[in-house]
C-alpha cells in the first residue's frame, strides 16, 4: 500500500515547552519505520537532545525499535525521567 500516514504527537516532560506543548502532526509514508518518526520528531522539536532517549508509545504501549507504522497513529514521546 502506498500512500502517506499522520502521527500526532503529544508531548510530555522536557518536550512540553515546544509550541505550548500542542501535538506535533508528522506527515511520513505509509509503513515508516520508528527510526524515521524519530528522525521527523527531531526536524519538528530543533535536535532536541532528549529524543533519542525518549520512549515512544500509541495508545496502548511502549513502541519496539522495529516498530513500522501502518496506519494513522497517535503518539506520546516519553522522556526519561530522573527522581528520588
Amino acid at each position: 500500500m502506498s500512500g502517506s500516514i499522520t502521527l500526532t504527537v503529544n508531548l510530555f516532560g522536557a518536550f512540553r515547552g515546544h509550541e505550548n506543548g500542542k501535538p506535533l502532526t508528522l506527515s511520513l509514508p505509509h509503513g515508516a519505520t520508528l527510526l524515521e518518526a524519530r528522525r521527523a520528531l527531531k526536524a519538528a522539536l530543533d535536535n532536541h537532545p532528549l529524543i533519542d532517549d525518549s520512549a515512544l508509545a500509541d495508545e496502548t504501549q511502549i513502541l519496539a525499535e522495529d516498530a513500522v507504522f501502518e496506519r494513522d497513529t497517535q503518539l506520546a514521546i516519553l522522556p526519561p525521567v530522573c527522581g528520588g
